[in-house]
């Protein structure tokens, strides 16, 4: 199914997942910016265990419960979408999440349906980078956000000259 098969109502709930998409977007970029301030300065004073540290985002998104598919004892998970987010700390590599950007690859395609929308990265990333078409965007029924840090250390064994 392309996008321009969707129905009116289709078309307003993948928008809406998009809005809700977007609004994740600005939480996890802003909850991400407070943990790696924090990370940096350990990662920078010489006195703290911390040699380094990973930030990862991953978004699943899960079927609705009236889906055909839907199994009351199972995950229910469509896709899931990861991301680092490590590089935020650089404001010079803003691309992705929250930056600002339209991420429609339709947006300068004249009298494409989605020409005139705004589309978040998360948003561009699972109807774009993953397997899922149209149809399947309209059985997400819930969205699971997990933003995991990975505490890292290093140890030097044998100090080489």
């Amino acid at each position: 199914m392309h996008f321009g098969e969707l129905s009116r109502n289709q078309r307003q709930y993948v928008q809406r997942l998009n809005k809700k998409l977007a609004a994740i977007e600005r939480q996890v970029k802003r909850e991400a910016l407070a943990v790696i301030t924090q990370l940096e300065a350990r990662v920078h004073d010489p006195d703290d265990w911390l040699s380094d540290y990973e930030i990862e985002l991953e978004v699943s998104f899960w079927l609705r419960e009236d889906d055909p598919a839907f199994k009351e004892d199972d995950d229910n998970i469509l896709v899931t979408l990861r991301e680092s987010l490590k590089r935020l700390r650089h404001p010079e590599d803003r691309w992705g999440l929250d930056d600002g950007d339209n991420h429609n690859i339709a947006q300068y395609i004249d009298g494409h349906p989605m020409q005139g929308e705004s589309h978040c990265w998360l948003y561009h990333c699972l109807y774009d980078h993953t397997p899922l078409g149209w149809e399947d965007l309209l059985r997400v029924g819930h969205i699971w956000v997990n933003l995991s840090v990975i505490y890292q250390h290093t140890s030097v064994v044998v100090e080489h000259s």
